[in-house]
C-alpha cells in the first residue's frame, strides 16, 4: 500500500491531477497520521531544546550574580582601611542569627587602581580611593521572606560611619546574611572597633540565597584583612 501511495503521488506530480485519478480516503488518512507524528516529534524536540536553554540561562545568571556579589564583598573587606591614630576609621559589624534581616557591616575601604592617566600614559602610577562602605539587607516588599543585599558607598568617611552615601542593590533573592569576626582564633558575632580599638583579622560571610528553582543555597567565604599596612 505504501509503495502504491508514493507511486500514485509521483504520477500525479508528473502528469497533474485529472478527474479520474487522485488519493483515496485511506491514503489521505495515512498521510495525515504520518504528518501528525512528524509534527509532534518536531514540537517535542523544540520544547526540549527551549527548556534546556532556559534552564542553562537560569543557572548561568544565578551563579554569575553570586560570584559578582562575593567578589565585591571580599574585595571591600580585604582592603579595609585603618589607622590607629584616626578615630574616624571604624569597623562595625553585627549579626543576629534569629533575625535574618539584621546582619550588617560598616567600614572604610581602599579601592586600589593600577594606572592614572592624569599624570602620564607612559608611566604607571598607583592611586587609591578611600570610601565608606556598608552592607545590609533590605526587605523585598513583593516577596515575603526575601531581601535585597544593599551596598552603601560614600566617597569619603565622616563622624557617622553607619549611614550616608548612595546605595545600590548588589544581589536579589537573599534569605539571610551573617558576618562573623575572627578574634584569637575564634569567630564572634559582633565587632565594634570604637570599643575594642582593634580590627578583626578576618571576616567570615555566610550568604543564603534562593536560587532560580526556588531552593535555598548557602555560600560561605572568608575575607582576610591586611593589617600590615
Amino acid at each position: 500500500m505504501k509503495l502504491s501511495f508514493y507511486y500514485k503521488l509521483n504520477r500525479i506530480l508528473r502528469e497533474g491531477i485529472s478527474n479520474n485519478s487522485g488519493f483515496s480516503l485511506i491514503e489521505i488518512l495515512v498521510a495525515t497520521a504520518v504528518s501528525s507524528v512528524i509534527l509532534l516529534m518536531i514540537y517535542s524536540a523544540h520544547r526540549s531544546i527551549t527548556f534546556a536553554i532556559l534552564e542553562l540561562t537560569g543557572v548561568a545568571d544565578f551563579y554569575e550574580g553570586i560570584n559578582l556579589a562575593i567578589n565585591r564583598i571580599d574585595r571591600d573587606i580585604s582592603c579595609a582601611y585603618f589607622h590607629r591614630n584616626n578615630k574616624k576609621l571604624c569597623f562595625i559589624g553585627e549579626s543576629d542569627y534569629d533575625s535574618p534581616g539584621e546582619g550588617k557591616l560598616n567600614f572604610v575601604t581602599i579601592d586600589h587602581k593600577e594606572f592614572s592617566m592624569f599624570i602620564s600614559p607612559k608611566e604607571e602610577c598607583r592611586i587609591s580611593d578611600v570610601r565608606e562602605i556598608g552592607y545590609y539587607l533590605e526587605a523585598d516588599n513583593e516577596i515575603d521572606g526575601l531581601f535585597f543585599l544593599i551596598r552603601r558607598e560614600e566617597n569619603h568617611y565622616d563622624d557617622d560611619p553607619e549611614s550616608g552615601g548612595d546605595k545600590s542593590i548588589l544581589l536579589e533573592n537573599v534569605v539571610r546574611i551573617k558576618f562573623e569576626f575572627n578574634q584569637r582564633n575564634k569567630w564572634i558575632e559582633n565587632w565594634d572597633s570604637r570599643d575594642n580599638k582593634r580590627f578583626p583579622k578576618a571576616v567570615r560571610t555566610t550568604l543564603n540565597v534562593r536560587n532560580y528553582r526556588g531552593n535555598e543555597e548557602e555560600f560561605i567565604f572568608v575575607s582576610n584583612i591586611n593589617l600590615k599596612r
